[in-house]
């Protein structure tokens, strides 16, 4: 199952950059940028050039945060694990956008964060569906389970 778990993470990464960078494409997370450029200076003491943002920074941890949520959605064993994880990486990334502020550079953290909901959810939901397919499949090769009291096979 690990090969198949490899290739649907892979999937689900492709399934999510893609519309990302169409909105990116279209404006939407630039906007973004832009609303928390003006907001910035109220609330922290920015470097005298101001911030500037870096698409490729941009463009770099979406993608990471949706392969990386991906796979861990398809990896780690209980369902709350994952919610935790998606909370915790939620918080980090939004806490990213005032620590690089003050070193000048403007990070908008909703294609992050977007990014990684999306595929650790849909990663969620495909890990519960490959594991109620394993589960109906038919075992062969097992012995009938031993009724340890009667010392024969259950009935």
């Amino acid at each position: 199952m690990g090969h198949n778990r490899n290739a649907t993470s892979l999937f689900i990464g492709i399934l999510i950059c893609v519309p990302m960078l169409a909105l990116y494409h279209f404006g939407v997370f630039v906007q973004a940028a832009q609303w928390i450029a003006e907001r910035l200076p109220r609330y922290l003491v920015l470097p005298a050039d101001g911030v500037h943002q870096s698409k490729p920074l941009q463009y770099t941890y979406y993608t990471f945060m949706a392969f990386s949520s991906a796979w861990l959605a398809l990896t780690l064993p209980q369902a709350w694990k994952k919610y935790l994880y998606l909370l915790g990486i939620a918080f980090l990334t939004f806490l990213m956008t005032p620590v690089l502020a003050l070193n000048g550079i403007l990070f908008e953290p909703f294609s992050g964060t977007l990014a990684a909901w999306f595929a650790g959810l849909l990663g969620l939901m495909l890990s519960d569906t490959l594991l109620m397919v394993r589960d109906a499949e038919p075992k062969t090769g097992q012995a009938p389970p031993v009724d340890e009291q009667a010392g024969s096979p259950a009935e």
